[in-house]
């Protein structure tokens, strides 16, 4: 008898220690909803950064060409006025290739320079008279994504 007790004793333990042990590991496991919208949540998550990322390129591609556009302007603008006042033609501009060789990373840009005489008002006019001011407009044109963009710099000259 003492040996029954002892095997239905044992017997009842280990029944314990594996519903115990199955409860512990039960309690320690996810389930697949918990790992699903767990999975949901980090989707969630990555897909905002790399909207993120996609707008950002697209804001550095247009602050490049902005800045490009300002400098190639600039740097016309110091080369008309540079001239002599009398060498300043006055007219409006053709819109021109920046560059006339394929292969140069301008090639696609274009420039056009307006060049009017200022009355005392400021106003621009491309006829006389000659107020002994002249107004330089240097404007750049290129293509961002489907259209075009413009970037404007002007100067006034004046005769001494």
């Amino acid at each position: 008898m003492k040996n029954i007790l002892t095997n239905l004793s044992t017997q009842i333990n280990t029944y314990n220690l594996r519903g115990f042990l199955n409860n512990k590991i039960r309690r320690k496991a996810f389930t697949l909803v918990e790992i699903l919208l767990a999975v949901f949540i980090l989707e969630i998550g990555l897909l905002g950064v790399a909207g993120f990322y996609a707008k950002s390129l697209n804001i550095s591609k247009t602050a490049r060409n902005e800045t490009t556009a300002s400098n190639l302007a600039s740097g016309l603008l110091d080369e008309q006025l540079e001239n002599n006042y009398s060498n300043l033609s006055v007219g409006e501009g053709t819109k021109t290739r920046y560059s006339s060789d394929s292969n140069d990373p301008f090639y696609n840009w274009h420039q056009k320079t307006d060049i009017a005489y200022i009355d005392s008002n400021l106003s621009a006019s491309y006829s006389e008279p000659d107020t002994n001011m002249k107004k330089v407009t240097i404007t750049i044109y290129w293509m961002e994504n489907t259209s075009e963009r413009t970037f404007q710099i002007a100067s006034i000259k004046a005769r001494h």
